[in-house]
């Protein structure tokens, strides 16, 4: 599907592109979450949805404030995920840190297990584990990924090979001084070995060495394995949530 940026009079600009693995869906992306959209904005780009032939707009994660306006424009809830944040020079954040990165580097040191850069070449195995780690309609192919790689001014990926496949993967952004962990999935045939935990310390430890001062990361509000891991990493739930929201054309 065709992607557009459209402007309205206002500064509230989205993207429109495909759903991964729906050609019938629209992928509606706020471009800044500071943005609050009017009913007349969120219209627009309704009007532009059914003209490239969709049966249905999908949101990403949107921040409270630019709920209303879908809402009011017939808009539902598809999802609700919680946003968490670490503040870096918290020092009790830190301890934790320190933890998993002693827990980290022995896992680095085990001979099955490899953590490389994830590279181009490499997102169809990323788009595969993706898929059977997260249910659909969640699940990421190669085109959202690399468009997650490009979403922030700088971003490292990394990939996890136990015994030479390719069993989890990571993709951490940075604008200014404010880091994200925008994607992270293993392979359920590798969970419980401690590779989330080995990836989210890699991004932090990336991040703190560019003096990032705070690390923001959102999960699906049931996941409670999710929310568990960036607890123990001194991540913090914020108050209120994120909402991916729906609204059916056809």
């Amino acid at each position: 599907m065709v992607v557009s940026t459209l402007a309205a009079a206002r500064p509230a600009r989205a993207r429109l592109g495909r759903w991964p693995y729906d050609d019938e869906v629209v992928h509606l992306v706020l471009l800044d979450h500071h943005m609050v959209p009017s009913v007349a904005d969120v219209t627009a780009w309704v009007h532009e949805a059914t003209e490239l032939g969709a049966r249905a707009v999908r949101t990403g994660a949107l921040f409270p404030l630019a709920v209303p306006a879908f809402l009011d424009a017939g808009f539902g809830v598809a999802d609700t995920l919680t946003l968490l944040v670490d503040d870096v020079a918290d020092a009790g954040a830190q301890r934790l840190a320190d933890k998993h990165d002693r827990v980290a580097s022995r896992l680095r040191s085990t001979a099955s297990i490899r953590v490389r850069r994830l590279r181009p070449s490499m997102l169809a195995d990323a788009a595969a584990i993706d898929r059977r780690a997260f249910a659909a309609p969640w699940a990421n192919d190669v085109t959202a990924l690399a468009d997650i790689m490009t979403a922030t001014p700088y971003h490292r990926s990394r990939s996890v090979h136990l015994d030479g496949r390719m069993v989890a993967f990571s993709i951490s952004g940075r604008a200014d001084h404010t880091g994200y962990v925008q994607r992270l999935a293993v392979d359920p045939s590798a969970r419980r070995r401690g590779l989330g935990s080995l990836l989210v310390d890699d991004a932090r430890r990336w991040m703190v060495r560019r003096n990032v001062g705070q690390i923001m990361v959102n999960t699906a509000s049931d996941n409670r394995a999710a929310l568990v891991l960036y607890e123990s990493f001194g991540f913090r739930t914020q108050p209120g949530s994120l909402q991916i929201l729906e609204r059916t054309l056809q």
